[in-house]
């Protein structure tokens, strides 16, 4: 199983979180947790998709990302080998 994480930032918080929530994917990078990430932008709405290298690393940073007052969720990758 692949673990990531998804959140997103409405439109009217992103001056606000944008630069917080970028902060706290670099913490993650840096500690290991976080393997890489991806963004995107639709109608002022800003999204992230992180992949993370396990369950755990998932929920430390949903528990950091959780704090601020945007969508975030753990979502699970299923493939075959």
């Amino acid at each position: 199983m692949i673990y990531g994480v998804l959140l997103s930032i409405p439109e009217k918080l992103v001056p606000k979180y944008e630069e917080e929530v970028r902060k706290s994917i670099g913490l993650g990078i840096a500690r290991g947790d976080v393997i890489t990430f991806t963004e995107a932008k639709y109608k002022g709405d800003v999204a992230f998709v992180m992949l993370v290298r396990s369950r755990r690393a998932a929920e430390r940073m949903l528990s950091e990302l959780q704090s601020m007052p945007i969508y975030v969720k753990v979502i699970e990758i299923e493939g075959e080998s």
